[in-house]
């Protein structure tokens, strides 16, 4: 068997780069590229159940009791970014002008989602958790560490979520002013969590570059456009 051979094979059976512990070739590599499907959440097709009052999604009227506690920022990605250290937050409306204030991981949450809900949408937490972490260890580590591999679309729709649950919670706020009315059409919103393809033109991240300017991936960290999919 030649040398392309062997380091083909070798990257077919490699763990993916996504972090499934599945081989490379039945997960996210076709033998020519890697690319992370945007994870299906499945919301609309949930079990049917109750409606309840404060969750969110309950014009699904799949919801489950209790109404639990959703993290304002997942508590996986608050741990990537506590590390050894404490977890400090500040600008929140209900915070002094400069005031840092030191936080238990669990401490910040809202009550805005049923039990049900909150587990359905634990696929985006797991990735915007993956973002953090590679974007950590390439800040951190002396030498390049092992690839790590996500779908935009996921990240795109964690901080919308993110963003849902602080509007929620009243800590949606511009210059310490809570805004009023922020993301009342929570059928839309749903829609967009649930379907990467449902989000409006010009919605989601965006990288803003001058006309006719190139895009230079870094040795550490890469981006893959695909119209408007794209990967990291």
């Amino acid at each position: 068997m030649g040398e392309a051979k062997i380091k083909q094979q070798r990257l077919n059976t490699s763990s993916c780069r996504c972090r499934s512990n599945r081989p490379a070739a039945t997960c996210c590599f076709d033998g020519l590229r890697w690319q992370k499907p945007a994870a299906q959440l499945n919301l609309r097709t949930l079990p049917a159940g109750a409606s309840l009052e404060r969750c969110y999604m309950r014009e699904l009227a799949s919801c489950e009791a209790p109404i639990s506690g959703e993290h304002l920022i997942s508590e996986s990605v608050i741990e990537v970014l506590r590390g050894d250290g404490d977890f400090t937050v500040s600008g929140l409306p209900w915070l002094e002008a400069g005031e840092i204030k030191k936080l238990a991981p669990k401490n910040l949450t809202a009550n805005c989602l049923c039990t049900k809900h909150n587990s359905a949408l634990s696929p985006i937490d797991n990735a915007a958790a993956l973002f953090f972490s590679a974007l950590r260890e390439c800040m951190e580590a002396k030498t390049a560490p092992n690839p790590y591999l996500l779908s935009g679309h996921d990240v795109e729709r964690w901080l919308l979520k993110t963003l849902k649950a602080m509007a929620v919670s009243g800590n949606l706020a511009r210059g310490r002013e809570k805004l009023p009315g922020a993301f009342q059409r929570d059928i839309d919103i749903i829609r967009m969590l649930d379907d990467h393809l449902a989000w409006p033109e010009a919605s989601g991240l965006y990288f803003i570059m001058p006309s006719g300017s190139r895009m230079m991936n870094h040795t550490r960290f890469q981006i893959q456009t695909c119209g408007r999919r794209w990967i990291w």
